[in-house]
């Protein structure tokens, strides 16, 4: 995947970076902490091959998903995610 753009985030103390990468007709957007994912999450959006993706996204197109990866550290998603999987173990 090509890199598009990095957006930080500064949250709790830390220096999050949320990078937007495309390919072919895929648009990927996922939080990095220290060079590292953050967690299992990610947004995308497939656009259809009749469209210039690097064209839609320099008209803004991944604003919408760099704001849900920022909630998504914000409000702890991927934490309150792991929680459920934790307590479904337990009582599977």
């Amino acid at each position: 995947m090509i890199l598009y753009k990095k957006y930080p985030l500064r949250f709790e103390e830390k220096d999050y970076e949320i990078r937007v990468l495309y390919q072919d007709t895929l648009i990927n957007v996922a939080a990095f902490l220290n060079n590292h994912p953050v967690s299992g999450l990610r947004h995308q959006a497939m656009i259809p091959k009749a469209f210039d993706i690097k064209a839609i996204l320099e008209r803004g197109a991944d604003k919408e998903l760099v704001e849900m990866s920022k909630k998504d550290i914000v409000e702890k998603r991927w934490e309150k995610f792991l929680k459920i999987m934790h307590d479904s173990k337990k009582t599977g």
